[in-house]
């Protein structure tokens, strides 16, 4: 997982084209304009808005995925966003394929508050769940979810 300021995201190129083209986007685009939903870019990355509300995540379920790099922007609000490595967790849902996921359960082994001055990337040994509340508060709050294939 790799969280950090958006003013540092272009400091990440050089991982994968993909991501490189999905953070040349991202740097790129006003997202508060745009549809919720899901907004196909192109073969390399897509994103979803949505406005959620915030929750009790500390005895959620962590899932991860292996086909798409996830990199969460809260545009609005505030999440708690935890992570841990997948060979730390049990495995408690298998693999799906057509859905891209599957659930651990385990301690957190980060525990990020993501805002709209950063973001969170997220790869697919990062097993994550998100939009916690901090310290406990119920919001609603406008969210960028960029899905990148990993390559």
């Amino acid at each position: 997982m790799i969280f950090d300021t958006l003013k540092n995201l272009k400091k990440y190129k050089g991982i994968s084209k993909n991501l490189d083209a999905a953070i040349d986007f991202i740097a790129g685009t006003d997202f508060r304009g745009s549809s919720e939903g899901k907004t196909d870019v192109c073969e390399a990355f897509y994103y979803t808005k949505a406005t959620i509300e915030t929750r009790d995540i500390t005895d959620a379920p962590f899932e991860a995925h292996r086909k798409y790099i996830d990199i969460f922007i809260p545009l609005t609000g505030r999440e708690i966003v935890k992570t841990a490595d997948i060979g730390s967790l049990t495995e408690t849902y298998p693999y799906q394929d057509a859905d891209d996921f599957y659930l651990f359960e385990g301690p957190a082994q980060v525990n990020a508050v993501n805002t709209p001055e950063t973001f969170a990337l997220l790869f697919p040994q990062d097993a994550h769940n998100s939009a916690g509340g901090v310290d406990g508060e119920v919001i609603e709050f406008e969210k960028i979810v960029v899905k990148v294939r990993v390559e």
